[in-house]
């Protein structure tokens, strides 16, 4: 009898993404669209809904659980969601809803949790004892997985690495910190880094950019153009994430930080100055030489991550 396979779904900020995945982490079928802002909370659900949807007929093949990565913060494990990114859902009872409209048992967790478990599973982090996995894309965020269970803390929100503060008096965070990782390398944060320094007159292509071009893909691309201003605001969030890196380091000891995300897509631009800076600043035995790795599933990685979570007995760790 072929295993049943698992509906994953993954809700972020730029995008939402749907597929089927097979009990070996194979994906069978795959979709994904833009997040539609000006959606109001039903109108959302009902996107998602026909996302997921359109990837069950795509596979027709038999299900045996759903599951959901989403932006946060989420109320776990009840599954309610008010992510940050999406101000239509707020307190939504996101699991809940989901279970009920495809008609399957459900488990949800935060979308990079969800990323960094399947990069453990399934791609980079395979065969890591305690593994950082993180996002740098529309916000920054890590989850944690140690001997290939993920790590929730008290309220199940462990791993926001995006809110840790990499400089005092830094710009400010859409949390309302300052000097916050989001607030240098996210993908809200470095347009907006880019806006105030064209503002105090810097010199740059992306000032002929037009209204709502100014984007961390385009600030990427002026970067590898050899772009100045866009090079810097690269550089320093490269920096900023290191500093951010060093003090993980420190505090989970781990052997392994798999990094994804559109932002991760400037490569050596950004992996170049993030490895120099982290070796300044990680200098304890146990953390030099860390090993830092680019994620290996992709564009496919949430989805496959929303599947592990919900079918963990299905879904086996790799041998160490």
């Amino acid at each position: 009898m072929t295993p049943e396979a698992v509906l994953g779904i993954d809700i972020g900020g730029t995008k939402l993404a749907a597929g089927v995945v097979a009990p070996d982490g194979r994906v069978l079928s795959f979709a994904r669209e833009p997040t539609p802002h000006a959606a109001d909370a039903e109108e959302l659900l009902a996107a998602v809904v026909a996302l997921a949807e359109r990837t069950r007929r795509e596979s027709a093949r038999p299900l045996g659980a759903l599951g959901i990565g989403c932006g946060g913060p989420i109320a776990f494990p009840e599954g309610r969601v008010s992510p940050m990114h999406l101000p239509a859902w707020r307190a939504f009872p996101l699991r809940a809803r989901l279970a009920e409209r495809l008609g399957l048992p459900a488990t949800l967790d935060n979308d990079v949790k969800a990323f960094a478990l399947g990069e453990a599973r399934f791609g980079a982090g395979r065969g890591a004892r305690c593994l950082l996995g993180m996002v740098v894309s529309t916000g920054v965020g890590g989850g944690i997985v140690v001997d290939g269970r993920l790590y929730h803390g008290a309220g199940g929100n462990a791993g926001h690495i995006g809110h840790i503060v990499a400089a005092r008096g830094g710009p400010r965070c859409f949390c309302g910190a300052r000097g916050c990782l989001n607030a240098y390398a996210s993908g809200r944060g470095l347009p907006a880094r880019a806006r105030e320094a064209l503002g105090r007159g810097a010199t740059s292509s992306l000032a002929a950019l037009p209204a709502g071009g100014l984007t961390a893909r385009a600030i990427v691309a002026a970067a590898a153009a050899g772009d100045p201003l866009a090079g810097r605001l690269l550089r320093e969030a490269a920096r900023a994430l290191a500093r951010g890196l060093a003090g993980v380091a420190a505090l989970l000891d781990p052997d392994r930080v798999v990094l994804g995300g559109g932002i991760t897509q400037a490569g050596p631009l950004l992996f170049d100055p993030l490895r120099a800076e982290l070796r300044r600043r990680a200098r304890l035995a146990f953390t030099r030489d860390l090993d830092l790795r680019p994620a290996a599933l992709g564009a496919e990685a949430g989805v496959v991550g929303a599947a592990a979570l919900a079918l963990p007995a299905l879904m086996p760790v790799a041998s160490r």
